[in-house]
């Protein structure tokens, strides 16, 4: 959307900004070996999963599909550092 020069915001996009900052701690977490990279990954996995909720109910905008497939592959990613850490 940036790229095309299209105004950013709403609701998805305020949650998928979010999302990129928990991943980011989540990958510094698992990174130091962190007790904590477990609630972050968590954290990760629901609010991937909120991203594509939202984006999916988005039916004004033509590219809320495939923001809520990758949001959906995010939160998939992140299922298995729950059980892992």
């Amino acid at each position: 959307m940036v790229a095309r020069g299209e105004p950013v915001g709403g609701e998805a996009v305020r949650l998928l900004r979010q999302c990129a900052e928990l991943c980011e701690l989540n990958v510094r977490a698992l990174q130091k070996e962190s007790r904590l990279a477990r609630r972050t990954a968590s954290l990760c996995f629901e609010l991937g999963n909120r991203v594509a909720r939202t984006a999916w109910l988005d039916a004004e905008d033509p590219d809320s599909y495939a923001l809520a497939r990758d949001a959906l592959q995010l939160a998939r990613a992140c299922r298995p550092l729950l059980f892992a850490c």
